[in-house]
């Protein structure tokens, strides 16, 4: 049946109707069209859940006009915000990456694969973090809001105090 054409009739709503006449499918021209396009791109997020690759390649589409929008934007009007740059490139990443990682229910090394997802996971959202830590090292950081990053820094900067201090339940023993 590879190859074949299906007739396929469906009743919308006259909303649906008119989100389909004026939605952009990847240059589709007719409803048909757009209607393949559609499942084309479901497809390939339904086949991509396994794979990381092409995980990551929908959700850039996916996201890719926010981010053109975003830097539409900032270029109109002469801003720059490393936090939402840094954000841009990290997001796709982690939901490609969660996407992609998350075992299937049946799979004999399902146990295994969630603790390789957990770590992936952890250094993923702490590459985040050092990143964002990075914009407090400069007294301004290059946001749209430069008091932003310095306003979040301070209860950081007390958890890493309190993390830092040794703990009074923890005995020290001498080294052997």
């Amino acid at each position: 049946m590879a190859g074949r054409s299906i007739p396929l009739s469906v009743r919308i709503s006259a909303d649906d109707a008119t989100f389909l006449a004026s939605f952009n499918a990847n240059g589709a021209a007719t409803l048909s069209e757009k209607v393949r396009s559609l499942i084309s791109e479901a497809k390939q997020r339904h086949l991509g859940e396994e794979d990381y690759a092409q995980s990551l390649e929908f959700i850039q589409e996916t996201l890719a006009p926010s981010f053109a929008r975003l830097r539409n934007l900032e270029s109109q009007n002469d801003k720059h915000s490393a936090l939402l740059a840094i954000f841009a490139h990290w997001i796709p990443d982690i939901i490609a990456y969660w996407m992609a990682g998350v075992p299937q229910e049946d799979s004999p090394d399902a146990a295994e694969n969630l603790m390789e997802l957990e770590a992936a996971i952890a250094n993923r959202i702490f590459d985040l973090i050092e990143s964002v830590l990075r914009l407090g090292v400069l007294p301004k950081s290059r946001c749209y809001q430069p008091e932003i990053i310095a306003q979040h820094m301070a209860p950081i900067l007390e958890l890493n105090n309190i993390i830092a201090q040794p703990s009074s339940n923890t005995k020290e023993t001498p080294n052997d």
